[in-house]
């Protein structure tokens, strides 16, 4: 990190006087979170399992203090800060049974938390519309209200109300994210594969409405956790490249080739399809544009590798770009949280 002149004739000064008096002292020039308080987002949530083996979820702000904001033995994930910054919205339940994953709130200045579903199906992935006042997730549930094997996305008012089914196909839809300009929604579906786990990029109206297919996918690509730029012209996802269905990761350790790399990609609403990373090994869902879009940040796993080419851990990194992909740097140090972080928003 640099620092200017005047910092360091400061620090000399200091250490010239210590010296004079006999104290010894060790001045860190460098700011681990320089680069963070760079960036125009004022805070970052994301989940870790730093402190508890299930899952909790953690708040970053623009000093570079960490605030663990939920503490209890469930699992919480797939956080989502409101468009005015005051609440989170996540998905919580018991990590062994999915179908006890419900919708919940976040005060993120009180503290007060809100349950928004309640029932015996997966719901998660939620997002928020631009006026904070409703709430867009998938669900896995059949017209009857019983657990399904695959997602359609319904959107509610943020106290639970007015539940509005937005999708109704034998095909999963999930992953929605709301467009900053308020008109549309974009999910991964399989509705044209037709094939679990060969997902693509749709978008359809905010009402459900005129949906249309953005990616092609072919092999076993598959293509998730879509979100939009600020001006809502283009969607940064995740497309699975690997040469066997990406969700078959009972031996993950030993045939983690096969279900590697995952790369950032941008396509815009012309169908414009364009890679932005070339890692050979890495990646995780999410991807996402910085809120006056001079960066992009995403995840990144460096994997831990034994001597027998098996996988016995892994380093989860947040990485900052430039919109084209270049000057990738490491937003922020390595701490207890490096190993097992996962879904992240800012």
């Amino acid at each position: 990190m640099i620092y200017s002149t005047r910092n360091k004739i400061v620090c000399l000064s200091v250490v010239l006087v210590f010296a004079i008096l006999g104290i010894s002292c060790d001045i860190n020039e460098e700011d681990p979170y320089a680069l963070w308080k760079e960036q125009p987002n004022e805070k970052i949530v994301f989940m870790s399992k730093a402190d508890s083996p299930e899952g909790e979820l953690y708040l970053l702000d623009k000093d570079g203090e960490i605030t663990r904001l939920t503490n209890n033995n469930r699992h919480e994930n797939n956080p989502a800060i409101s468009f005015n910054g005051k609440k989170m919205a996540f998905n919580a339940g018991d990590e062994s049974n999915q179908l006890t994953w419900e919708i919940y709130i976040l005060d993120l200045d009180t503290g007060e938390e809100t349950q928004l579903t309640d029932n015996n199906v997966i719901d998660a992935h939620p997002d928020w519309s631009p006026d904070n006042d409703k709430i867009v997730f998938g669900s896995f549930r059949d017209a009857q209200e019983n657990p399904s094997g695959t997602a359609d996305i319904y959107v509610m008012n943020i106290d639970g109300t007015a539940l509005t089914q937005l999708t109704d196909t034998p095909w999963e839809d999930n992953d929605p994210e709301w467009s900053p300009d308020g008109t549309k929604i974009v999910f991964k579906s399989t509705r044209n594969t037709e094939l679990s786990g060969r997902e693509e990029i749709y978008i359809m109206n905010s009402d459900g409405s005129n949906p249309q297919r953005l990616t092609t996918t072919s092999g076993w690509q598959s293509d998730h956790d879509p979100s939009w730029s600020p001006n809502s012209n283009q969607i940064l996802f995740t497309r699975f490249e690997g040469s066997r269905v990406w969700h078959d990761v009972a031996n993950f350790a030993e045939d983690w080739e096969e279900l590697t790399p995952w790369n950032v990609h941008r396509v815009d609403l012309n169908r414009n399809v364009e890679r932005l990373t070339n890692n050979s090994n890495a990646g995780w869902g999410v991807t996402l544009y910085s809120a006056n879009a001079s960066h992009i940040l995403f995840g990144m796993i460096d994997w831990i590798i034994n001597n027998s080419n098996q996988i016995i851990g892994g380093d989860h990194r947040l990485i900052l770009m430039d919109p084209d992909g270049s000057n990738q740097q490491q937003l922020l140090p390595d701490d207890k949280h490096t190993g097992t972080l996962e879904y992240f928003d800012w």
